[in-house]
């Protein structure tokens, strides 16, 4: 066990955990609603911290990550737990598990970037369940990566306590953050969590300069409405700029929202038709075979920038960071 940050003693040897919204009041020899912080004797643990479940070398698309660092590799590290309880979590066997440390690799951050590096990897992201639950440890694993010219990334909910943001988030470069809908009804049903705490991080990140991708899994009938679309989309435009990358992804039964149907393509195909004609300038499709969907043209000219096939890059006509065709800056971070 590692002792935790982002937590207060409160009475008698109950402890209040501040680093998500839900501020659990965690009792003596009890986990909060994450699973994996423990309270034991006054004082608030985290049981994951260089034990991660998963460990993989992925490209940066798979986050997704389209504009940072594209067609580079990145040391992936996911952990048991999540601070949701999403009814149609993708990838449920690591995020509704409680921590068994015999399914857990040994991985300090030392030995974690060490790796990467004999890989070659470009960065390293914190993915596959919520790691602001395990913030400890993605902290430490960002600062030692800098140290060696890795980048750090987040692949997150978004659901952070706004004070513990400002010290998580002091050394990661790049943000996938899960929209996962634009109605509170949404996230308190199918997610026990609330919308505006995401919202706000979104809005916080952009301020501090921390690169932002936004992912919106589509689901049939609970949030595929062009209506929600649009005020998602808006939303984006208005707060984060025509220039943050959108992607919605497909949805496929999973977990405990096994009765609905996968996301047919044309769904994504208009959700993607209604953030263009909103002003937004990447909007991507996930999930499903579509060159078009996960291509990214120049605002300017229209001229195909990078040309994917699913997680890989096929095709780079950038010259310098500009156009290859026109000439035009381009929102991509090369490193």
């Amino acid at each position: 066990m590692h002792r935790a940050r982002f937590w207060e003693p409160g009475e008698g040897r109950r402890v209040r955990c501040r680093l998500c919204p839900r501020y659990c009041h965690i009792e003596d020899g009890q986990t909060g609603f994450c699973g994996v912080r423990l309270n034991q004797g006054g004082t608030l643990y985290s049981l994951v911290y260089g034990q991660p479940w998963a460990v993989h070398i992925d490209p940066i698309e798979k986050k997704p990550l389209f504009h940072f660092l594209p067609g580079t590799t990145s040391f992936s590290i996911g952990t048991a737990g999540c601070n949701l309880h999403c009814q149609f979590c993708q990838n449920w066997s690591l995020s509704r598990s409680p921590h068994d440390p015999r399914q857990a690799v040994d991985l300090p951050p030392e030995k974690a970037v060490q790796i990467a590096l004999q890989q070659g990897c470009a960065s390293l992201s914190y993915t596959y369940n919520e790691p602001t639950i395990w913030a400890e440890y993605a902290l430490d694993l960002a600062q030692e990566g800098h140290r060696h010219g890795l980048k750090s990334v987040m692949v997150t909910n978004g659901y952070i306590a706004p004070e513990a943001l400002q010290e998580v988030y002091s050394h990661i470069d790049a943000a996938n953050v899960d929209l996962k809908a634009f109605r509170e009804e949404f996230y308190r049903k199918l997610t026990q969590s609330h919308l505006q705490p995401v919202l706000d991080t979104l809005v916080e990140l952009k301020k501090r300069g921390v690169w932002i991708e936004v992912t919106t899994l589509i689901i049939p009938t609970w949030n595929d409405s062009p209506e929600e679309v649009r005020q998602l989309a808006g939303w984006i435009l208005e707060h984060l700029g025509d220039r943050v990358p959108l992607h919605f992804t497909a949805f496929h039964p999973d977990f405990n929202l096994t009765d609905l149907p996968p996301t047919p393509p044309q769904t994504l195909q208009q959700a993607r038709q209604i953030a263009l004609d909103l002003g937004l300038q990447y909007v991507y499709l996930g999930n499903v075979l579509d060159e078009a969907g996960s291509s990214t043209y120049c605002p300017q000219c229209g001229a195909v920038l990078i040309r994917r096939l699913w997680h890989q890059v096929a095709l780079v006509h950038v010259r310098d960071g500009r156009c290859g065709q026109c000439g035009a800056q381009t929102d991509i971070y090369w490193g």
